[in-house]
């Protein structure tokens, strides 16, 4: 399930197996969507994973994992970003604070058995920007590393424009066929953003 969140139109993501089993990918302000998709498909959420750390995209951790009971994971470099209240976002008000229960590096995350999720390590945006893949499925949550015709900012805290590009060329090698959901805006595919990432540099 595919969610566009006011007012910065995040993407938040629902993942769901066979056995109605699911994660929540970067509740950003969406608590009542999914919530409400919760209840609706009779879902039981496990884990909520954050692509990175910024504001607008956990903003609603706390109330999601409340509510549901679920377990909240998030890349090892980006968990001091959780504090919204001694790191408040400026746009947006403090939010309560939601501790992480799993940090991660790289690799397979066992929160679903019939869905396989990878954590990539994709720094640039943040120090732990993190994408998400499902290889059978052929999905790729790419957070604010890859959008559609467009890439993350790398002008922000923690940002760097060398890991950037590092962490662009790791997603275009993903399968062509692969669709990309973002943190914000609509979705794509690998293909569709080949001809534009292949060598693509950032301004300096």
């Amino acid at each position: 399930m595919a969610f566009r969140v006011a007012p910065y139109d995040n993407g938040m993501y629902v993942v769901v197996d066979d056995r109605l089993d699911a994660i929540v990918i970067d509740p950003s302000m969406g608590e009542r969507e999914v919530l409400r998709a919760a209840r609706d498909g009779g879902l039981r959420v496990l884990a909520i994973l954050n692509t990175h750390g910024h504001p607008d995209h956990v903003y609603a951790n706390a109330p999601v994992k409340e509510a549901t009971r679920a377990r909240l994971a998030i890349h090892a470099r980006d968990a001091h970003r959780l504090d919204l209240v001694s790191r408040p976002g400026g746009i947006l008000p403090p939010a309560p604070r939601a501790e992480a229960d799993d940090l991660f590096e790289e690799g397979p995350l066992a929160y679903l058995r019939d869905v396989r999720i990878e954590a990539l390590h994709t720094p640039g945006h943040t120090e732990g920007s993190t994408c998400f893949n499902l290889p059978a499925e052929g999905v790729v949550f790419t957070g604010d590393v890859l959008f559609a015709g467009a890439v993350g900012r790398v002008d922000l805290p923690g940002g760097d424009a060398g890991q950037m590009e590092a962490s662009l060329r790791r997603v275009a090698s993903l399968p062509p066929g692969t669709r990309v959901y973002p943190g914000h805006g609509p979705p794509t595919t690998i293909a569709a953003e080949l001809p534009w990432l292949e060598g693509f540099r950032i301004a300096r």
